[in-house]
Formats: structure tokens, sequence, C-alpha cells
């Protein structure tokens, strides 16, 4: 998994008007976690932040005391609109312990049925799974290259890595190969031609030119 460095300073002040001032001088709000310690109020450069995180990254964190520790993404809150960052949560993980964390699944194809006129649903597009900070899988890859047309792929059927456990349950659904619906197989009905309006006062000749009105 990929490393990456983060500074933050430790911040005496909170509120929203606090939070505001940080975040017109380039800075936000943030919190870090960590078992049996209480929470830190945090601030940090934005476009860094911005930079470091994504998807499931260790980040070492450097505080304004020079101690670093290994940190991951709790919590990210944007703007709605602008897609601007407004606050960050952050907690301590040790490297040595498992973590339970989501991780995207990525199908692998195409299936078999694709070929046949099928359609291919991804019904899971995450996993639970448990393991070391440091074995955290960027996805998971599966494969559905053999599935056929009414045929699925359950969680059970997976195979991972020994480091990795999954904890979402054997039962759930994956991806399915499906039978296009009949709205899907009926042909596209012809549009009807519109008649063209009649010209209320002009009399048209074969030759389509109009005949002028008698005086």
């Amino acid at each position: 998994m990929e490393r990456l460095e983060l500074n933050a300073e430790v911040r005496e002040e909170t509120g929203k008007g606090t939070a505001r001032r940080l975040r017109r001088e380039g800075l936000i709000p943030g919190v870090l976690y960590g078992r049996d310690r209480q929470p830190v109020n945090l601030k940090l450069n934005a476009k860094k932040v911005d930079k470091a995180i994504g998807g499931n990254v260790i980040l070492d964190l450097e505080l304004d005391d020079d101690t670093t520790q290994p940190v991951m993404v709790k919590e990210v809150q944007r703007d709605v609109i602008k897609g601007d960052l407004l606050h960050i949560d952050l907690y301590v993980i040790n490297l040595d312990e498992t973590v339970e964390i989501e991780v995207p699944v990525e199908l692998v194809g195409p299936a078999a049925g694709e070929r046949e006129g099928g359609v291919l649903e991804q019904i899971l597009r995450k996993l639970e799974v448990e393991c070391l900070p440091t074995d955290i899988p960027d996805t998971i890859e599966v494969d559905v290259a053999e599935l056929e047309v009414g045929q699925s792929l359950s969680v059970g059927e997976l195979e991972v890595s020994d480091e990795i456990e999954i904890l979402t349950d054997n039962d759930e659904t994956i991806a399915t190969v499906v039978v296009p619906t009949e709205l899907d197989l009926e042909p596209a009905e012809p549009e009807e031609e519109l008649e063209e309006p009649e010209v209320i006062g002009e009399e048209v000749e074969e030759d389509g030119e109009a005949e002028a009105e008698e005086e």
C-alpha cells in the first residue's frame, strides 16, 4: 500500500467562525482520533490534503511537535456544489493490528454471457475486509469471464490472499448476467410523419407555387 506524508498543526480554536477563517487562509479543520486517546483538533493545508487522500491510503502524519504517526482517513466532508474540502477526520492506526475497512470491487471481464446478448450487472461495489493496514488492497478484482446468462457470482466464491479476511456475508451477490428486459428488446417504433399544415388564404398549384389571390 502507498504511504504518503502529511503535515498538521494542533489548533485550540473551534467553532464555525474559526472554520470559515481557516478556509479563507487555505486551511481546513480536522480531528485526529485514536484508541485510548482524546481527540485532537487539527488544521491542515487544504491543497496538500486533497492531493494526499483518496482510497485507503496510509498517511504518515507529522504534527507540529515533530511526532509522526501512521493514520488513515475516517471521514471527509466536501462542499456539495464546489467539491471543496470542508473538514477531515483522521484516526491513528497500529501497523501491527488488523483494521476493518471497505475495499472497492473491480469486475474483470467481459462476461461470457455478454457475447450472447446478456447484460452484466454489478450488484456489490465494495467489500468489507479485515487485514493489517499494510495489506489493504487498492481494489479486489473479481473475474467474471465465465459468467453465462442467468448466472451470478457471490462473495463466498471469491478467492483472496491469506492476509485478507472478507467480512461481507458469503451469500451477497457481487455480479450477475441478466437477460435484457422486454423493453430493451422491442424495436423502436418509427415516428409518425407529421402532416404539413394547410396554408390559409393561399391555393397551392401543382408546381408548388402559390397562386396570387384575385383582387
